[in-house]
């Protein structure tokens, strides 16, 4: 039986936290644990962990920030502060911004997901509803695009973000993702 909880995170789950970091993305990606202090003392309330049998397997960060959808951000690094949020969190802002999400293999039970990912997100969308924000923006990395040149061949990064599989969801695994909870590409950066 599968036992999903989540929660607003606390100082007490960093360590596990880390593991998950760890866990979930390749080492250039990982975001210290300086970080996550900052983004919680920041913005505690955007600040979700999901626990599988008790023991955190995801996480995802959110901060606020004034969105124009006439000009879209530009980065991650330049939104976020490369991370540092304490630098561009908008307390009045009007909407929330995904800093993070991760989710450790160990949120897949016999190799096939749970929701942990949609889960996450679907809170970070609560959010904007509770917080009365208009938006909810994030920045989308596409893992497979280099895969996919490597195999068939380079090919502009606007071409490959309008790929589609047969049966009509985006070729890249984070882009499906996404479109599948609901978001919609705004800008390529």
């Amino acid at each position: 039986m599968v036992n999903l909880e989540i929660r607003l995170a606390t100082e007490k789950d960093l360590d596990a936290i880390m593991k998950v970091e760890e866990e979930a993305w390749p080492i250039e990606s990982r975001a210290p644990v300086i970080k996550f202090k900052e983004r919680l003392e920041v913005f505690p309330d955007g600040f979700f962990v999901a626990l599988l049998n008790k023991k955190v397997v995801g996480v995802t960060t959110s901060q606020k920030i004034n969105y124009d959808p006439k000009n879209p951000p530009n980065s991650w690094t330049e939104i976020t502060s490369d991370g540092h949020i304490s630098e561009s969190h908008v307390p009045n802002g009007n909407a929330i911004y995904v800093v993070s999400l991760g989710v450790s293999p160990r949120a897949r039970p016999g190799g096939k997901g749970i929701g942990v990912g949609t889960q996450l997100l679907e809170k970070q969308k609560k959010l904007v509803e509770q917080l009365n924000l208009k938006y909810l923006v994030l920045s989308a990395r596409v893992p497979g695009y280099d895969f996919y040149c490597k195999k068939y061949g380079n090919i502009n990064i606007e071409v490959y973000t309008k790929l589609k599989r047969a049966d009509s969801q985006a070729e890249d695994m984070e882009l499906r993702f996404y479109e599948r909870a609901g978001l919609r590409q705004v800008k390529i950066c």
